[in-house]
């Protein structure tokens, strides 16, 4: 079924999405036939008045009438039209909160590395701008096209039961439509595709500007000097240009033909209306109903290439939420055993350099085992593997002797708890930045916060736990944001806990309150540090040592010291850092004339 999914594409595939609403979709349909029945009543009322009234004698009642049942026609006609815009409206949004429930469910199912290899302007652009395309065409453009459809039909086919000759005439813009448009808006694929992928950077560009302005004010630059964003702000103004201007000869010709789409009936009706005896009310007639049906075409004709750059945007969402999830052999739980095995694990980033090369070691259940090496030696890598954010490329990763690919991954997550190197809070409540959502009473999350030292902070805050993070200038320092990860992280009481450097941008007395909430959160808990400060990880039971994404010694501090080369090279390292210091006192001069 989702393999027929993907194979659409277009019309097709933008119908197949609408089609979730089509009842709504039928009904706004039907309302806007109604109204364009109900639209035209009005016309061929005011058609029948000006026969009256050139045909003595004068019915004034039966003119009153027909104005009456006019204005009731356009009354009507406008009601029926809004609410075939209520019914498309209501199914465009309702499509919309779906697809972006699913795109937000299926991005949580897809590997890390899915997340990492998009940027996050070109995700932003999908999950709002290409998907908010879609509620312009369900909403707005398949009411337009009922409508441009039914009204032309109804229009002319009226038309031709008063004047087959005049109605072949208003005939005429319909052909030059059919010619002019194709060439008016013709595109190649490579365009529509350009237009995207500009459109993306420059939403990269402005994301990452944003992020970085307070490194640009520091340094006294100006968005014109942040070349990402301005190279990509220019690079998309330039393709709009070229692309408005080679379209613009054939719209222009377009344009003008449109707007003189009353000459074929003019000239053909004053022909007919003084060497044929056309009557006046039937010239009238046709140069207004005549012509006037070509409104709703023109906006019809417009479609293609709204079509065409919303096609291509569901097809950029369709690489989402069609592409490879996590796969799960098995249906398995994990048991009582939170001991973890890396059995020949090698991974690869980009399908060929190797970031981790053939590791193995094992982390008995209840310890605590710390990962140390130089920058970019696999530590974290390796952490990551243990929750799956990615896949091993070869070789399996064990917890409790279970291959974790053979657990489902909301299974696995629910048994690891990770406290990052950067905190990450959400725009919300501190309450809600510590429960996560999780089904927690008030009272665990206090407890959770006094655990982590965060709670005499939390409660001097404006509303305490009900306060917003980010709004109305409440922030927090980088220490008190950690101590609320670690809130999380002890609140979630999962058996396995991975720090990844979780104290290295605290404060002393930050890192001090951290450290005693570290000692309450790794009681009786299968725990994996990734340190660069050595002298936190002495006592661990445990240090694997890892150089260039392979094992370069394991062990206990004491013995790593005698045995392992880097890691004494480290240790040494580490040691000369702590006791350096500023010796040389600096000097101002100053002079006087």
């Amino acid at each position: 079924m989702e393999e027929n999914k993907k194979m659409k594409s277009g019309v097709a595939r933008l119908l197949e999405i609408a089609g979730s609403r089509r009842r709504l979709l039928l009904l706004s349909a039907i309302l806007a036939v109604l109204h364009v029945i109900l639209a035209v009543v009005p016309y061929i009322l005011t058609y029948a008045i000006l026969k009256a009234l050139i045909t003595p004698p004068v019915d004034v009642l039966l003119i009153k009438s027909y104005i009456r049942d006019a204005i009731y026609a356009v009354i009507a006609a406008y009601i029926f039209l809004y609410a075939a815009g209520m019914a498309s409206h209501v199914a465009a949004f309702n499509i919309l909160y779906e697809l972006r429930k699913k795109m937000a469910e299926k991005l949580g199912r897809l590997p890390l590395g899915f997340i990492n290899s998009h940027n996050s302007g070109a995700l932003k652009k999908i999950m709002a701008d290409d998907i908010e395309r879609i509620e312009n065409f369900i909403a707005h453009s398949i009411p337009d096209f009922v409508k441009g459809m039914a009204l032309p039909l109804m229009t002319l086919t009226y038309l031709f039961t008063v004047n087959w000759r005049l109605a072949l005439a208003s005939c005429l813009p319909i052909v030059i439509l059919a010619v002019l448009v194709p060439l008016t808006f013709r595109k190649k694929k490579e365009a529509v595709v350009n237009y995207h992928r500009s459109l993306e950077d420059m939403n990269a560009g402005i994301v990452e500007f944003v992020r970085a302005m307070p490194v640009i004010k520091i340094f006294g630059h100006t968005a014109g000097s942040f070349d990402k964003y301005s190279g990509a702000v220019y690079r998309f103004q330039d393709m709009v240009i070229d692309w408005i201007r080679s379209s613009s000869p054939a719209f222009g010709v377009f344009i003008s033909f449109v707007s003189n789409a009353s000459l074929p009936v003019l000239a053909t009706g004053f022909y007919l209306y003084f060497q044929q005896g056309l009557s006046l009310s039937v010239l009238l007639l046709f140069l207004v109903l005549g012509v006037g049906y070509i409104r709703p075409l023109f906006a019809l004709s417009t479609l293609g290439p709204q079509i065409s750059v919303i096609s291509h945007g569901v097809k950029r969402l369709d690489e989402i939420l069609f592409s490879q999830e996590q796969a799960t052999a098995g249906d398995e739980r994990l048991g009582t055993s939170y001991s973890i095995e890396f059995d020949h694990v090698s991974f690869s980033y980009d399908g060929h350099a190797d970031a981790l090369r053939n590791v193995s070691f094992t982390i008995p259940q209840g310890s605590i085992t710390a990962l140390v090496g130089p920058s970019g030696s696999g530590k974290s890598t390796a952490a990551q593997l243990i929750a799956r954010f990615w896949d091993t490329s070869r070789g399996h990763i064990l917890i409790g002797g279970q291959d974790i690919r053979k657990i489902k991954p909301e299974e696995l997550m629910q048994h690891i708890s990770f406290v990052f190197q950067d905190s990450f809070m959400f725009q919300q409540s501190i309450l809600e930045n510590i429960r996560m959502g999780m089904d927690k009473s008030m009272a665990d999350i206090e407890a959770a916060a006094k655990a982590a030292q965060c709670h005499d902070f939390i409660t001097r805050l404006p509303n305490g736990y009900q306060t917003l993070w980010g709004r109305e200038g409440v922030h927090l320092s980088g220490g008190e944001q950690q101590r609320i990860q670690l809130a999380r992280a002890i609140l979630k009481d999962a058996p396995i806990l991975v720090l990844d450097e979780a104290t290295a941008f605290s404060d002393p007395e930050n890192e001090y309150l951290i450290q005693q909430a570290f000692n309450r959160l790794i009681v009786h808990k299968t725990v994996i540090v990734i340190a660069h400060r050595l002298s936190t990880i002495t006592q661990c039971n445990q240090v694997v040592v890892m150089n260039k994404g392979a094992v370069a010694g394991i062990g206990r501090h004491e013995a790593l010291l005698k045995n392992c080369p880097l890691y004494l090279h480290m240790w040494e390292a580490h040691t000369r850092a702590k006791s350096f210091a500023l010796t040389e006192t600096p000097t101002l001069n100053i002079t006087t004339e």
